[in-house]
């Protein structure tokens, strides 16, 4: 989702992480069955209700995770049972971002063998990622979360022209919540003794101050 999102809108500060994983919204229920069966029959094994992974190349593995969106307002994920799939991920939040207008996106994909495919995907917006990136780090804090966060202030730093509310008065809803998350954050990356890891080549000081400038107070 951001590593697209950057090839759409560039910005020279942020840093691309590549990675071999992808969690994958669907809007009803029903489809995940269909798409778990068209996946195996690619060649994925079903680890679990929501997670299938492929081997690609030696020591790696694609991880496909598959998540549903709740209708209830609390944060955090809760797993269903879907028949003939198993337990399935839910998340709020994720009614919030299929309900948001997604960006479209015509992809040209070289594969490891040298076969080109194209297709066509829907991906949040930028604001919208973000939210889905704070409210994943609040529930997980991993550092690939930050990484994604700093590079999506960083594109909005550098297109200003991009729809974003996450900066306006009075905040409410899904966008409350996500600077009730960042704001704190943005203070406690830069205290001398910080216990929040963050990658090596995102800076605390710019990851701050950009929060600071495109995070509304709560």
């Amino acid at each position: 989702m951001v590593r697209l999102l950057l090839h759409v809108y560039p910005s020279e500060r942020a840093v691309p992480r590549s990675t071999v994983d992808a969690d994958t919204a669907l809007g009803d229920v029903e489809v995940i069955g269909v798409v778990t069966r068209q996946l195996q029959e690619d060649g994925f094994i079903k680890v679990g209700g929501n997670v299938l992974k492929k081997t690609v190349a030696p020591d790696q593995d694609v991880e496909i995770n598959f998540l549903l969106p709740r209708d209830d307002y609390k944060t955090g994920i809760k797993s269903i049972n879907v028949q003939s799939v198993g337990q399935v991920d839910t998340l709020s939040e994720l009614s919030f971002a299929l309900n948001s207008p997604a960006v479209v996106i015509d992809v040209e994909a070289r594969l490891l063998g040298g076969e080109i495919i194209e297709y066509q995907t829907r991906v949040p917006s930028v604001e919208v990622a973000a939210i889905l990136k704070a409210h994943s780090w609040s529930s997980r804090h991993s550092t690939k979360d930050l990484a994604d966060l700093n590079t999506l202030l960083e594109i909005r730093e550098e297109h200003p022209e991009l729809s974003w509310r996450l900066d306006s008065r009075p905040l409410i809803g899904r966008r409350l919540d996500t600077a009730r998350i960042l704001r704190p954050l943005g203070k406690q990356i830069t205290r001398r003794r910080s216990p929040i890891e963050l990658p090596n080549n995102v800076s605390r000081v710019r990851f701050a101050a950009l929060i600071q400038e495109h995070i509304g107070a709560p």
